[in-house]
């Protein structure tokens, strides 16, 4: 394989060190056999390569590959830097042309991609060391700058100035009306 694809893949081995207790090679064969998340970073590696260099059919085989064994949905096309770590990655989803910058984090059920099929060429740009938490949505053309944290269950429609951190509004409890019905 050329460095193009083994130099990001040292960075993405290397966060596995954030979380195994393992030495070197076992806690990399450990995440390469049950860490759905490095599973899918390793197989999208490989996908993005056929699709940069021209090879029709392999990437987006690879991907379909990918979805099936890890339940993770990265289109070959995304541009994803170096350091990526995906923590319980089932239900995410990255869009062809959605970019990542070093060291992100996304959460399960995150969602990158774009507003609707109409505005299909307008997706995310995320910056470097990102967390994107559990749940979160970041649509359409936006720019997240580095250093941002995505709290859980965000819906990010706008862009986001690097440093900042965005958390969805309080969960507010509402008495249901049947109840207080019954109750009186």
């Amino acid at each position: 394989m050329p460095a193009s694809i083994l130099d990001p893949l040292r960075e993405d081995t290397r966060r596995l060190r954030e979380i195994k207790s393992k030495r070197f090679p076992w806690y990399v064969i450990e995440s390469l056999l049950f860490e759905n998340g490095y599973q899918a970073v390793v197989l999208h590696r490989i996908a993005h390569a056929f699709k940069r260099r021209g090879i029709p059919v392999l990437g987006p085989l690879v991907q379909r590959c990918a979805l099936w064994l890890t339940g993770v949905d990265i289109a070959p096309g995304a541009e994803i830097g170096p350091g990526l770590r995906i923590s319980h990655g089932h239900g995410l989803v990255i869009g062809n042309r959605v970019r990542i910058g070093r060291n992100a984090l996304l959460m399960h059920g995150v969602t990158l991609g774009a507003a609707s099929q109409a505005k299909i060429g307008e997706m995310p740009a995320i910056g470097e060391n990102v967390v994107i938490g559990a749940g979160a949505c970041v649509i359409g053309g936006v720019e997240i700058g580095d250093d941002v944290v995505v709290g859980i269950n965000s819906v990010v429609t706008r862009s986001v100035a690097a440093g900042s951190a965005v958390y969805p509004a309080a969960c507010r409890v509402v008495p249901r009306k049947d109840r207080e019905e019954q109750d009186g």
